[in-house]
């Protein structure tokens, strides 16, 4: 398995489901990586037609709002997100979407400190 498809198996494995949709998601997705090291967009608008997205809902600490981007193509509003480009870490697509769609260098870290970038190739 190559070592960014590896790692992205790892935070899926590492994901506790919330629910049993949430279960029944997570083990497709993970029989999907264990069939293909093709797992990242490599062209517009889905090549491959099946590839790897990351979202995440961010939550103001101060009131609680959850921050949703307009989304023009799909025409809805939506968690910030997006392709993980080849070889990057999802954290890192989070990160670097928030920062794109919000503008603002969001806080990940479970304890009040933000995760640093991670390298999965």
């Amino acid at each position: 398995m190559d070592p960014a498809v590896r790692t992205v198996h790892e935070v899926a494995s590492a994901i506790a489901p919330f629910d049993a949709l949430e279960h029944e998601h997570r083990a497709a997705t993970l029989a999907w990586i264990d069939v293909t090291d093709d797992i990242f967009r490599r062209s517009k608008p889905a090549i491959p037609p099946q590839h790897l997205v990351s979202y995440v809902v961010v939550i103001d600490p101060r009131d609680s709002s959850v921050f949703l981007i307009d989304h023009i193509g799909a025409g809805v509003w939506l968690p910030t997100g997006g392709h993980v480009e080849p070889g990057e870490h999802p954290l890192d697509t989070a990160i670097r979407e928030t920062r794109e769609e919000l503008g603002i260098d969001a806080d990940f870290g479970l304890t009040g400190t933000a995760p640093g970038p991670r390298q999965s190739r």
